[in-house]
């Protein structure tokens, strides 16, 4: 009976073993997948985007644990917390954010683990508690940074005043078509204002009433400024990348006019 036991014990201590050894195994391989994809298809920020990510008499740079863009000359309205894309250099978004500041919105950069955004999809919340003046607050999310910040939204639809959404949508189990606020999506478009396919067909996880702007002749990493990268277009850009971010901050400051002035409206 007792060597039995003993036997049996023996039997599930090296069951154990082996399914932590398995286990261990499975965890190294996804994190070695991780670092490849991110060694392949990462893009810096082009020189055009380091020479927007410093400070100026307008807008104060900050780069620590998160990068964040500040107001020097007008009052702050709000601040935005920026979901950046997958394998990508975060100030590429300089030239696109920086604008956001001087317009008077503290703008928030979240860095993401393995620069993947789904990893970490509630990380907002450290960025609202490293900056507890800031008491309203619009989410933004470019590429999977888009879904990323869909699903926070879904999860959280008190924490932020309205989502913006570059070029992306948000995931059918975080869908935010009940999402009581207002919702932009901001998109790249054939040069006739089509929306790729991929989105229209995910028009319904976005609210009935969400706003929808393209780029016509945009193409995905021009929300941007990059060097390199793995992503592959769908087209060939027909307007030029400082076009396109005429257009996308214009089109990004009336969702955030919007969202500021349905909290006005709303008394919230």
């Amino acid at each position: 009976m007792i060597q039995s036991e003993r036997r049996q014990t023996s039997i599930l201590i090296r069951a154990l073993k082996w399914t932590g050894i398995a286990v261990v195994g499975l965890v190294a391989l996804t994190f070695g997948a991780l670092f490849q994809q991110k060694a392949a298809r990462h893009a810096d920020a082009s020189p055009l985007a380091l020479a927007a990510a410093v400070s100026d008499d307008e807008v104060r740079v900050d780069e620590g644990a998160h990068l964040t863009f500040r107001p020097l000359k007008v009052p702050e309205r709000m601040g935005v917390i920026v979901y950046p894309g997958a394998f990508v250099d975060i100030r590429g978004y300089a030239p696109t954010l920086k604008p956001l500041a001087s317009a008077g919105y503290r703008v928030v950069v979240t860095p993401m683990p393995f620069e993947l955004s789904i990893l970490a999809v509630d990380r907002a919340l450290e960025a609202m508690a490293a900056n507890p003046d800031v008491t309203r607050w619009a989410i933004l999310g470019h590429s999977i940074g888009g879904a990323a910040a869909g699903s926070f939204a879904h999860g959280h639809p008190d924490a932020v005043d309205g989502v913006i959404i570059w070029d992306s949508y948000p995931p059918s189990t975080s869908s935010l078509a009940q999402f009581p606020k207002p919702a932009w999506h901001i998109h790249r478009a054939t040069p006739d204002g089509a929306a790729p396919a991929q989105f229209t067909a995910q028009r319904g996880t976005y609210p009935p009433g969400s706003t929808w702007v393209p780029i016509p002749g945009g193409i995905h990493m021009n929300f941007g400024s990059f060097s390199g990268g793995g992503y592959v277009e769908d087209w060939a850009a027909s307007i030029s990348q400082e076009e396109q971010h005429r257009l996308v901050i214009a089109a990004t400051l009336r969702a955030l006019a919007e969202i500021e002035d349905a909290n006005k409206k709303g008394g919230l």
